[in-house]
């Protein structure tokens, strides 16, 4: 599958990667980060500020709902998520995943997070892991955007990707891991070669998340930075004030 760094970011190619994708993304993801993203997910989860009125809000890039069980020991199990993906498999696992566990507040929309109908100020908490380096940088400015428009004043955000580390050592390790290893395991193991290839396409474009934290800032957001296992994941969270 030849690719150019225009196809990455095109919703359609998205979409296609991660339908293709979604019968072995979830156990391939934690498997071969060896249980981190498990982790991160939580931590990222864990630096929305606590308030009462954290009732409702959005999972973006849900995937199979690896967020909720992070979300609702933050905020309990009555917290409502609209849960949003591009992807319609990755939807169909997770309508399953909302079966398997009886979850009663969380709802599915299959769109595009740049092009929906969503109302603005609806929501009082923004998550989202692993899903950002799908976005490039003018759809990174457009999901900042998107975010502010969503976001209640008061709203809360967290939002985590992985990302290259600054060491220069763990950097070669970590990338020839993400481009080379988890390829060969995708191949070997689970039929797909070409797809997990692009995890480490996207890292090496997405870098880090310091250019989202800057659109964040850019409208009015209040935002910090963090980084994780020496910068291998980053992430950002903060208020709309």
């Amino acid at each position: 599958m030849a690719t150019t760094s225009g196809d990455l970011y095109d919703p359609t190619f998205v979409k296609g990667m991660f339908d293709r994708m979604s019968n072995t993304y979830g156990l391939a993801n934690l498997v071969t980060s060896f249980g981190f993203t498990a982790v991160w997910r939580y931590q990222c989860i864990a630096a929305l500020p606590v308030s009462e009125a954290r009732t409702a809000g959005y999972d973006l890039m849900s995937g199979m709902g690896e967020s909720w069980p992070a979300i609702q020991r933050r905020f309990g199990k009555d917290v409502r998520i609209m849960a949003v993906d591009i992807s319609d498999e990755m939807n169909h696992k997770a309508r399953r995943n909302i079966q398997r566990h009886g979850y009663q507040k969380i709802k599915l929309r299959q769109l595009n997070i740049l092009d929906h109908d969503l109302p603005e100020e609806s929501a009082e908490f923004i998550v989202s892991t692993f899903g950002l380096k799908t976005f490039s940088l003018v759809q990174q400015e457009a999901l900042a955007k998107e975010m502010a428009r969503l976001l209640k004043p008061g709203g809360a955000f967290s939002l985590i990707e992985i990302s290259e580390p600054r060491p220069r050592i763990l950097k070669w390790l970590y990338m020839f891991y993400l481009k080379v290893v988890i390829p060969w395991i995708g191949k070997v193991f689970l039929g797909n070669k070409e797809d997990y290839r692009m995890l480490g396409k996207y890292c090496e474009h997405f870098k880090n998340s310091r250019d989202f934290y800057r659109y964040l800032k850019a409208y009015g957001m209040e935002v910090s930075y963090k980084s994780y296992f020496f910068g291998c994941a980053t992430g950002v969270y903060g208020i709309k004030r």
